[in-house]
């Protein structure tokens, strides 16, 4: 969500419509979209979104109100980015490829190393015995000074795509977000998203331009990708990043 502060003199009134998401939307825009752009220097990129954008109406509510000492109001409101706003900014999906071990769909067999999958195969993951069975993946990010964007991705060391919205089911970014922020352990234990029994995988370091990526290890990217029941979380957004 955007929260938007509004500093006014003299009597509380409500803010107008118009003055409200004007406001929302510089507060948007400074926001980083993903590890290179901004909100607003993706909405320059893309001149159509940011029409409809504009001509959007966006709910808000309104969180408190304090009275400071030289007569000023401040009011805060909240406006969700959830649901359309989200949706409208989705990025372009490409088809993710698996990190470590994967097996035939169809026979469960080893896929051979370097292979290149023919059109309409997709390899899954290769498990052997049962795998563990993980309410949500959260990585620590803890002290890197990372910092949040609407689309980040996780990323290995060499740079390949551990999670992004690639794997992810567009209906559930546009509803949830891509992924979670959370400040402390027991907060993220404690969300619906992540759940008590979490994949936890330390982050190496932050990258992009951004900084908003998170860097694991070529090790932590196959155990993320290492079962159908973790590609199932990914695809519904089940990622929590645990931040200062």
């Amino acid at each position: 969500s955007v929260v938007v502060v509004s500093n006014e003199t003299g009597a509380v009134h409500a803010q107008s419509t118009s003055v409200l998401k004007e406001r929302t939307l510089q507060t948007l825009k400074s926001a980083f979209y993903d590890r290179d752009w901004t909100v607003g220097s993706y909405l320059a990129s893309h001149p159509l979104v940011q029409r409809r954008l504009e001509r959007m109406n966006l709910t808000s509510e309104r969180l408190g109100t304090k009275y400071l000492s030289d007569g000023t109001v401040s009011t805060q409101y909240e406006i969700p980015l959830t649901g359309a706003v989200l949706g409208l900014v989705l990025p372009v999906r490409s088809a993710p490829r698996l990190l470590g071990r994967t097996a035939c769909p169809c026979c469960g067999q080893p896929w051979p190393e370097g292979k290149e999958p023919p059109a309409g195969v997709k390899p899954v993951p290769y498990e052997t015995g049962d795998a563990p069975q993980y309410t949500g993946i959260l990585i620590d990010a803890k002290g890197l000074d990372s910092r949040p964007a609407l689309f980040p991705q996780v990323v290995t060391e060499s740079g390949d795509d551990v999670f992004s919205a690639d794997f992810a089911k567009p209906e559930q970014v546009t509803q949830y977000g891509l992924v979670g922020y959370f400040h402390d352990r027991t907060q993220a234990l404690t969300a619906d998203r992540i759940g008590a029994n979490p994949l936890v995988v330390r982050a190496l370091g932050a990258t992009g331009t951004n900084s908003c990526d998170l860097i694991i290890s070529q090790a932590d990217a196959a155990r993320i990708h290492g079962s159908k029941s973790n590609l199932e979380l990914l695809g519904r957004c089940r990622v929590g990043f645990l931040v200062d």
